[in-house]
């Protein structure tokens, strides 16, 4: 008679994300595909974030939805915003942070411009942004909410756990959580048996085979 095995909760399984560098999670996903590019950094570099997705899509030059999303995201939510390749303004401020911190918001992600950098380091609230500027945005235009995304080159989905750090954010689709992390833990032990080897001696060339490649 089969038993019924017990699936971690959806917590448990960020709590165990949260432990791995992006680097190795990134690297357990097919081709880097979902990791998002070099041009999405944290604000503070200190910061680490993992949760679930609440996406939004703003209109260029607008950030309308970015305060309706606040509204509405759960607390834990990560906030992951399109503003449809528009970087000269900052639809990100100290006003909205407050606001978001308020509602229990872990963080934001946003494919974008931010401003009032500053305070909003000394608040210490995560940022994951593409860029500053002192320019204001628009508070007039409809966009969505909870819709995929291109964020950072990579599609978001809603409920897709993001995960960032120093290094940059990687997009774990929703349905892969359990396999991810078993690889992730995979490949942290796997490092830690290169890098002992390393202190004893080894060589990385030999470690990783790479001696055929010697005189070409």
């Amino acid at each position: 008679m089969s038993m019924n095995v017990k699936k971690p909760a959806l917590s448990e399984i960020i709590n165990t994300l949260l432990e791995f560098d992006t680097a190795i999670v990134s690297d357990c996903l097919a081709g880097n595909q979902q990791a998002m590019d070099r041009g999405i950094k944290p604000l503070d570099a200190q910061n680490k974030i993992c949760g679930q997705a609440f996406t939004v899509h703003c209109p260029p030059g607008d950030n309308l939805m970015l305060h309706l999303a606040v509204s509405k995201a759960q607390p834990g939510d990560i906030l992951v915003a399109s503003t449809n390749g528009y970087y000269e303004g900052g639809a990100w401020g100290e006003i909205i942070t407050i606001a978001a911190q308020e509602r229990g918001i872990q963080a934001v992600v946003i494919d974008g411009s931010i401003r009032d950098s500053q305070q909003i380091m000394e608040l210490g609230f995560p940022i994951f942004t593409r860029s500053i500027s002192i320019k204001k945005t628009e508070k007039k235009n409809i966009g969505k909410l909870n819709v995929p995304v291109l964020v950072g080159g990579v599609w978001v989905n809603p409920g897709d756990i993001i995960l960032g750090n120093a290094d940059g954010v990687v997009v774990i689709p929703r349905d892969h959580l359990e396999e991810i992390a078993g690889k992730a833990q995979e490949k942290v032990e796997f490092e830690q048996e290169i890098i002992e080897r390393i202190k004893q001696g080894e060589l990385t060339v030999d470690l990783f085979d790479l001696r055929k490649y010697e005189g070409e």
